[in-house]
């Protein structure tokens, strides 16, 4: 019998927003990769017995077996020699090899079109994308309830405006000022309850609420970034375009941004060049190629020198 084709698909990392990962997927083996070179292979395999010879086995679950890229191939890590170790190479194996037939394809369409978003707390308009899942049911699982700028040890979003205003991005307390300034700023939006809903969202078809208590919008309510650009302060419009200075590159990786945001978004990318050649290969479409080239290629010779 034939094994069932592998999926593949990518997912959002957000909530601090950081691009996409691949996801490629059979019954019993799994690959992920955020650049779309280095692969974490994980294979669905029983818990190992015990020492004992009537130990149950354990519930099957996946387990990391090791890093695979084209370049350099299957590096394996330690494994329990208490694993089936052989049912475990031989799953890998299975999937690697439609893997690499899958990468010139890369990157994956999207496959999480379950949405949680802040909310206004007064028009109940979308505000920032907290969380997305691949199913319903995985929306059991998510927390996010309030909107992060960076995670915790990410101090690198600096403001010019907050700069120019004397406020330091490091105090005594807090060595990411700028960025809990940007949070403060579109959490207060949603409230102190911070309102939020979940919705289904998928291209072409209207929106659906997934809360039978929470309205459906139109699909023109939802920004067209996962952060609204709608702001009335100019201090805050001027963060809000600082962010997406600084998020650009990863924000390029994402599938269903309108064109005219997308070319907006490759002029501010390219002047984090090395961070373009960080994440090229997993963006969706390219619109000004020689633009984006120049990029890779000042990234380039700015490593090389970094490296002599």
């Amino acid at each position: 019998m034939d094994q069932p084709k592998p999926q593949a698909y990518c997912l959002r990392r957000l909530n601090p927003l950081n691009g996409t990962l691949q996801v490629f997927e059979s019954d019993h083996a799994r690959a992920f990769s955020a650049d779309g070179r280095r692969w974490e292979i994980q294979v669905l395999s029983h818990q190992p017995q015990g020492l004992w010879a009537n130990t149950p086995l354990g519930d099957k679950a996946f387990f990391r077996f090791g890093i695979w890229s084209a370049a350099k191939g299957l590096k394996q890590v330690p494994i329990n020699p208490l694993f089936d170790i052989q049912q475990m190479i031989d799953a890998a194996a299975q999937l690697i090899e439609p893997l690499q037939l899958a990468l010139p394809h890369l990157p994956f369409p999207p496959g999480d079109p379950y949405e949680l978003w802040s909310l206004d707390e007064n028009s109940a308009q979308p505000i920032a994308l907290l969380a997305s899942v691949v199913t319903d049911a995985s929306r059991q699982s998510i927390e996010a309830s309030r909107w992060v700028a960076a995670q915790q040890g990410d101090f690198s979003f600096i403001s010019p405006t907050l700069s120019g205003k004397q406020v330091p991005n490091n105090d005594s307390h807090n060595p990411r000022v700028h960025a809990s300034i940007l949070e403060a700023m579109v959490r207060g939006r949603a409230g102190p309850n911070h309102r939020r809903g979940w919705f289904l969202r998928q291209p072409g078809e209207p929106v659906l609420a997934c809360d039978a208590r929470q309205s459906s919008p139109s699909a023109d309510a939802f920004p067209p970034l996962p952060l609204s650009d709608a702001w009335e302060h100019p201090d805050d419009c001027a963060l809000f375009e600082e962010y997406l200075d600084w998020k650009a590159p990863r924000l390029l990786q994402l599938p269903q941004i309108p064109d005219a945001w997308r070319a907006e978004l490759e002029q501010r990318a390219v002047k984090s060049a090395i961070e373009v050649e960080r994440c090229w290969r997993l963006y969706p479409k390219i619109l000004d190629k020689q633009l984006l080239n120049r990029a890779r290629v000042e990234a380039k010779i700015r490593t090389s020198a970094v490296n002599e």
